[in-house]
């Protein structure tokens, strides 16, 4: 009964998930004619505060539609214990879960390498909520329940540097800690052991990553390293189904694997030849880009099947990093380097065709690592050095968002279409000065959360 209605729960809660188990932040590498920012340990959470909600008080709106989703998780609670306690066996799906993505396990090609990954044995360094808690990775599952990664203390017997794991129910008005894996904590590493980022599929089953893969699921009690091949350059969750592009170790193109989320069992999508990056899932939707031609590649590499099979077509920036996002269906954002600054564009067509969004390159000029999310098939933001900049005409016009002070713009997200966060550098671009802000319109403001 436990298990299932956290099933439950999980299903209420997947439509408001994102790629924020994506990333969109500074990528590695992309040639610039601006200095790239610092890449950033993911973000980590600070000591507990007195209970407040980001931004400042709900609207009445905001209540309303909590209440309505406290209605509807009664609901689903009442029809499953009628259903345990008059003996009828499972209980049937209702119609609140089956709102939920729910596309089946994707099959693997008979071409597909056999699985060759490997664990560690399961441990974890202790939890803690270190003071003045710098965020520098941020993974959610839904508009309240958070994960965010950042230094934190070692204890006397592990050499670090040691990162911190703070996880919030509550939208950020309290934070706990959640125990890490026993490896160093490496915001800059290459290769080799370590993790520098944060993404988690559920209240159970989470990822650090990048260099190396560790995986727990039983909410970070314990974690084991997995051996895939490689370095796990970015990872994205979705459906029960976890992706992760991995450059192997002596160099050369990437891979794309998989693994379900409960359990370890990667193996590389073989439909995708080499890949690159700029990973984007979505249901039954992944979007990377190619390892063919110079640069970074020539080719956007799409599937509907979950990875079994891809079409490709010519990338927005050829030979250049992208970032994908495709928040609703037919449309593709790209924000993308190229080699000078960076730019936006935007498809229609499941991104077999791009235009770019009026304004970048010219009136917005973007660094070659802006973050980028959208929120919508009309709205995005994307940071430009201090300011963030935010389009509701599908990129045809941009208009600049408050807050201001802002050094330098390190992540963008959002949980759904109208809530959402940002990493943000407050006085220098150093790792103890990020902070965490919050919007609740869609990227139309963002507030500061307050950390422990």
């Amino acid at each position: 009964m436990p298990d299932y209605l956290d099933r439950i729960e999980q299903q209420l809660t997947e439509l408001t998930e994102e790629g924020a188990h994506h990333r969109t932040r500074a990528r590695r590498g992309a040639p610039s004619g601006r200095s790239a920012p610092p890449q950033r340990p993911r973000r980590q959470a600070r000591p507990a505060r007195q209970p407040r909600r980001p931004g400042g008080p709900r609207r009445f709106s905001e209540v309303l539609a909590v209440l309505a989703a406290f209605a509807v998780v009664a609901a689903v609670v009442a029809i499953v214990e009628a259903n345990v306690h008059s003996g009828g066996g499972t209980p049937h799906q209702t119609a609140a879960s089956s709102r939920t993505h729910s596309t089946s396990t994707p099959h693997r090609t008979s071409t597909a390498p056999p699985n060759t990954t490997t664990a560690s044995a399961a441990t974890a360094l202790p939890a803690q909520v270190p003071a003045h808690f710098a965020p520098q990775s941020f993974s959610a599952i839904s508009e309240l329940t958070w994960w965010l990664l950042g230094p934190g203390s070692c204890p006397t017997d592990f050499t670090g540097p040691c990162g911190a794991v703070l996880r919030t129910t509550d939208g950020g008005r309290n934070f706990a800690g959640v125990p890490t894996p026993r490896a160093p904590f490496t915001p800059s590493a290459s290769q080799g052991a370590g993790y520098s980022q944060l993404a988690f599929a559920d209240a159970q089953n989470g990822y650090a990553y990048d260099p190396a893969l560790y995986a727990t699921h039983n909410g970070g009690t314990t974690w084991q390293q997995i051996g895939v091949g490689g370095t796990v350059t970015n990872l994205a969750i979705s459906s029960g189904q976890a992706y992760a592009v991995v450059s192997p170790t002596g160099g050369g193109s990437g891979k794309l694997m998989h693994s379900p989320i409960a359990h370890d069992d990667w193996a590389a999508l073989s439909a995708a030849g080499g890949v690159a990056g700029g990973l984007w899932v979505q249901g039954s939707n992944v979007i990377t880009q190619s390892a063919a031609g110079t640069g970074v590649g020539g080719n956007l590499l799409v599937s509907h099947d979950g990875g079994s099979s891809f079409t490709t077509s010519p990338a927005p920036s050829p030979g250049f990093p992208c970032q994908f996002a495709a928040p609703e269906p037919s449309v593709v954002w790209a924000e993308c380097a190229t080699g000078t600054e960076s730019g936006v564009w935007r498809s229609s067509d499941g991104g077999a065709h791009f235009t770019v969004g009026a304004g970048t390159g010219t009136s917005l000029p973007l660094p070659n690592s802006a973050p980028f999310a959208a929120a919508s098939s009309a709205v995005a933001v994307v940071g430009a050095q201090t300011m963030i900049y935010r389009s509701d005409s599908s990129g045809a016009l941009w208009s600049q968002v408050e807050p201001s002070g802002i050094s330098q713009w390190a992540y963008l997200g959002f949980t759904d279409s109208t809530h959402g966060v940002a990493l943000g550098y407050v006085g220098s671009v150093a790792p103890a000065n990020e902070r965490l802000f919050y919007t609740t319109d869609a990227g139309q403001s963002y507030h500061l959360v307050p950390m422990p």
